[in-house]
């Protein structure tokens, strides 16, 4: 009677995957239906079917993803510019909520937003703790 169901949620699963395939986002749900339809052959009640496609779709979620994440990232070029982390710096334009600041760094102008999003003013010392894409995340250095 669940055969159907698990079919349908695996090749829908399947074909979402195939739809968009750099990227790992359903192949945990097939995993899921195939063991769902596993526990259909053992007759189990369908609660135990659904329970058992949740488990086994969330643990190949996890067993999976971070190592295909890390597989699938692509080629990370590597930059000398995490080497500004850890720097002091003096703001050049106030950072709000509404707009970035801006600092230099090594000849360089940065775009820069606040990490933890208070606003600082223009002339403060701030300490560079992350690259975001082409900002740098600061945090004012207390006087």
């Amino acid at each position: 009677m669940y055969f159907g169901l698990w079919i349908l949620v695996f090749l829908g699963a399947l074909v979402v995957e195939l739809a968009t395939a750099t990227s790992l986002v359903s192949i945990w749900f097939c995993v899921g239906a195939l063991f769902a339809l596993g526990a259909l052959a053992l007759n189990l009640a369908f609660i135990w079917q659904v329970v058992i496609f949740f488990a086994a779709s969330l643990i190949c979620l996890a067993a999976i993803r971070p190592m295909a994440s890390q597989y699938l990232r692509g080629n990370v070029v590597a930059t000398n510019a995490d080497r500004v982390i850890g720097r002091h710096v003096q703001l050049l334009k106030d950072i709000t909520g509404e707009t970035w600041g801006e600092l230099k760094v090594n000849g360089v102008v940065w775009n820069a937003i606040s990490a933890d999003g208070h606003p600082i003013g223009e002339g403060s010392l701030v300490e560079i703790v992350a690259i975001e894409g082409a900002k740098l995340l600061v945090k004012k250095i207390e006087d």
